[in-house]
């Protein structure tokens, strides 16, 4: 089986050269006489400041392939007729943009041109599946602080990140096309400085065969590169502006991008360092100097042009982040919690072959290298601390004692993907690609917790929980697809097929417990079995075509696949037992996760600026991980079963968007939508098996609505511009209440008996924020432009409940104050952007 595969994946790497990696889109339209409507023949479209160009045909149309997404201006030229230059012409990634450009007839050549600004039609009649782009100019005008809020304002997204109903780790993260997640845990190890990002899209429905390792969504940013003019800017902000609410939060932004060698050789760096004292500054500042969060971020490319047809893209992707951890529990005794460190460093080169004017491929390398920490003790004095302490007799605070926690993960892992696109005919369009991973994995952890009862009171007598672990493997996986894509204008189809497949190159332990004495047992490793290799066939199939002329419907339907994050694979395989109980032990033979998704939408635009969009979608999950409890087959042995990570869990999410939005016409735009949506499922985290067994609870048998089963989600976004360069953006969001478990205990440790013990019986508050951004800009002269900005978060200072404890009140015994979000905070920018031509 293993031959086979490797002989797939050099067949592709040796013979589907052309590649097209979702980060580059097309331009067509047609050029014609704007008196009589005659076409133009062989009139020069190009987009300034590239090389990017085509002329039009006898019929006038032309067509420009393989554009890097971005916004761009157009300039048509024709003897004999005024120069045309269309600007803010925006080209996203895997679609296409078209351009119906009228030409005025001249005699004589007045030296100048008609400036026109794109608009963008409000219906994209070649997408099968829910897309949402974002331009760099939307996100500079927002009132975010990164790519990841600018997602949760998305149709089905809730504000940390669910999608449709799905964990946090179903969704795919790419920059450039490559992914930016670390593979243990599936956190994000990257962040991008905003002036990085040229254009994003956020896919939570129906992407293509090309997307793989994802169940709920994918995430795809291109950023900018390196152009024929010089440009510069600076950005700097800060919340500490005499206002009564600050977390010390200061950021500096810095870009710079142009031209080496003419236009055949251009670079662009980005950069930011953004530190914080965070929201518990007053708590932390007694124990530690400032800053307690430092974010350091980079971006860096250099684009060479060896030829007309032949493109090579370099690029560097840097974070660094240091941040001090935070529990009000602890508030008293904060130098026992280890701070947390992380880096990241993606170095990667693309390849452009541009081999006709409808044929051409790309080939991407990266190595990913990812290393987390926490090392504030020495490893071998972590296995001799003594575990914190509470105050007696209430267990309120903990006022002595260390967090026995010590970390020192590496990831590197190196990827090699192609694709291939070819224009074969003028309807249809043919894709095939592959993708090869491997991975470098080690983990060094030593972690003692204290077990704790359901009300989170510690138990006295029961032994710590021993989650060591230490591994070092080398998995890889892969995939190819295939996908044809019809669209002749009346009928958009999209046929798509992807192979994936995983060898975690592992053995899993056969554990047992052995009895010692009448009374004692003990774990022994007896054996190990193989994992095999893992796979999976995803068809995907997905049709849209209009109504009327202003009526557009699309229909998709696919299979979805995602192996597990590697440390459910992999930890607690070394069994090295100096204390406590053995707590979690790793499964290199899980199953991959699967997905059965529809969803079908209708669109409709009226009085040429406006657009409502209903969507309806299902999704059926199985093979979730989970843990689940072993237990010897004697009942003396039933207080120390051992846990493992296994394939338990499904689930289901259903619901309609309603979207209604408003192009930028008379000084304003809009976009109002609302989202239904349930979440069910067997089980709300990938440890839930392990914490029932601890607090001495059933495992639910019944779906229940998850944690993040967020009913009703309102998000409004108004834009307001002025003459004199004023510019409003206001964000409001309403988020329905979430569900929380009902089931209070007088002691922290046994149970009111008359109340019956079921997950997420109740549901907490709603919240209602509202975010605005004012602007201002001064064009200095031609090169030159100066901005300021306030930035208000949370405007009217509402407080929104986060968590409810299990008796029913916020913040739980302790009132503690993280129960609440954050309040108010008024942040000062000012930017400055400076451009030679």
């Amino acid at each position: 089986m293993k031959s086979r595969i490797f002989t797939i994946v050099l067949l592709f790497l040796i013979y589907s050269g052309h590649v097209f990696s979702g980060t580059t889109g097309l331009l067509k339209g047609k050029v014609t006489d704007k008196a009589t409507g005659e076409p133009l023949i062989g009139a020069n479209v190009m987009l300034i400041g590239t090389r990017y160009g085509a002329a039009t045909n006898e019929e006038g149309k032309f067509v420009i392939y393989h554009i890097p997404a971005g916004s761009y201006q157009v300039k048509v030229l024709m003897i004999g007729y005024q120069p045309y230059i269309v600007d803010d012409v925006r080209i996203i990634m895997d679609l296409k943009t078209e351009l119906d450009i009228k030409m005025s007839e001249v005699a004589v050549d007045l030296g100048k041109e008609i400036v026109v600004t794109a608009q963008r039609p409000l219906i994209q009649k070649d997408i099968t599946g829910t897309m949402h782009s974002v331009s760099a100019r939307s996100i500079s005008e927002l009132p975010v602080d990164s790519y990841l809020d600018v997602i949760s304002l998305q149709p089905g997204v809730t504000s940390d990140l669910h999608i449709r109903g799905g964990r946090t780790t179903e969704v795919l993260y790419l920059v450039d096309g490559l992914p930016i997640q670390e593979s243990m845990q599936g956190e994000n190890a990257s962040q991008l400085p905003q002036q990085s990002i040229a254009e994003m899209t956020i896919q939570t429905g129906g992407f293509n065969a090309e997307y793989g390792n994802a169940m709920s969504g994918v995430i795809n940013i291109v950023t900018k590169q390196g152009g024929t003019n010089q440009e510069f800017f600076l950005r700097a902000v800060d919340d500490r502006i005499g206002v009564e609410k600050s977390n010390h939060k200061s950021e500096l932004e810095l870009m710079t991008s142009g031209p080496i060698i003419g236009d055949r050789v251009g670079y662009f760096l980005s950069s930011n360092l953004r530190i914080s004292d965070t929201r518990w500054w007053q708590d932390l500042t007694k124990y530690f100097d400032p800053p307690m969060e430092r974010h350091i971020n980079a971006v860096g490319k250099l684009n060479f042009r060896l030829s007309d047809n032949f493109k090579i893209v370099t690029q560097a992707i840097y974070s660094n982040n240091f941040s001090r951890q935070y529990e009000y529990r602890w508030r008293y005794n904060l130098n026992g919690l280890p701070p947390i460190e992380s880096r990241s460093l993606r170095l990667s080169a693309s390849l452009t072959h541009t081999l006709s004017s409808r044929t051409f491929y790309t080939l991407q390398f990266s190595r990913y290298q990812i290393h987390r920490e926490m090392k504030k003790w020495k490893k071998s004095e972590v296995e001799n601390m003594e575990p914190y302490q509470y105050e007696l007799p209430w267990y309120y605070f903990v006022f002595s004692g260390n967090r026995l926690w010590w970390q020192d993960t590496k990831e590197v892992n190196y990827l090699v993907k192609g694709d291939f696109t070819s224009q074969f005919h003028p309807i249809a369009q043919f894709k095939m690609g592959f993708e090869f991973q491997y991975f470098n994995l080690e983990n060094d952890l030593v972690k003692y917790e204290p077990q704790k009862s359901f009300w989170g009171k510690p138990l006295l007598d029961a032994e710590l929980l021993n989650f060591n672990s230490y591994y070092h493997y080398r998995p890889y996986r892969g995939s190819f697809y295939l996908q044809n894509k019809i669209d002749n204008d009346i009928v958009v189809m999209n046929l798509g097929l992807r192979y994936d497949f995983l060898d975690p190159r592992a053995q899993r332990p056969l554990v047992e417990w052995i009895p010692v004495s009448n009374e004692d047992y003990e774990q022994q490793i007896n054996g190990w079995a193989p994992a095999t290799l893992k796979s999976q066939w995803s068809p995907r199939i997905g049709f849209s075509f209009p109504i009327t002329k202003d009526d557009f419907i699309f229909i998709n339907y696919g299979f979805f696949f995602q192996i597990p994050m590697f440390d459910y694979m992999f930890t607690g395989l070394n069994f090295n037992l100096k204390k406590g109980v053995k707590a979690l032990y790793g499964n290199p033979d899980l199953k991959p996760e699967k997905t059965k998704a529809i969803e079908v939408s209708y669109k409709r635009t009226f009085w040429d600026s406006w657009l409502v969009s209903l969507t309806y979608f299902n999704k059926d999950i199985s093979g979730l991980v989970d843990t689940k409890t072993f237990l010897a087959s004697d009942s003396k042995a039933e207080d120390d079963g051992y846990n493992q990570y296994v394939n338990l869990a499904g689930g289901s999410s259903e619901g309609f968007e309603i979207v209604f939005q408003k192009r930028y016409s008379h000084h304003f735009s809009g976009k109002l939508s609302y989202s239904y949506m349930t979440a069910k499922g067997l089980s709300g985290s990938t440890n839930q098996g392990m914490n029932y067994f601890i607090w001495g609870f059933s495992v639910p048998n019944d779906e229940f609505y998850l944690s993040w089963d967020q009913r009703h989600t309102l998000i409004t976004e108004l834009a307001l511009g002025t003459p004199d360069k004023i510019s409003v953006n206001l964000l409001w969001r309403w988020n329905s209440p979430r569900p929380y478990t009902y089931f209070p205990s007088r002691t922290g440790y046994v149970p009111d008996l008359s109340i019956q013990m079921k997950p997420n019986n109740a549901r907490m508050r709603d919240q209602s924020y509202i975010d605005v951004k004012i602007s201002k800009n001064w064009k200095l002269n031609s090169s030159i432009t100066l901005s300021t900005y306030l930035d208000i978060r949370n405007l009217l200072d509402k407080y929104n409940v986060l968590w409810i404890a299990s008796d029913g009140r916020i913040g739980g015994e302790l009132s503690d104050p993280s129960a609440w979000d954050i309040g108010r905070r008024v942040n000062l920018g000012i930017m400055v952007s400076l451009t030679e031509r």
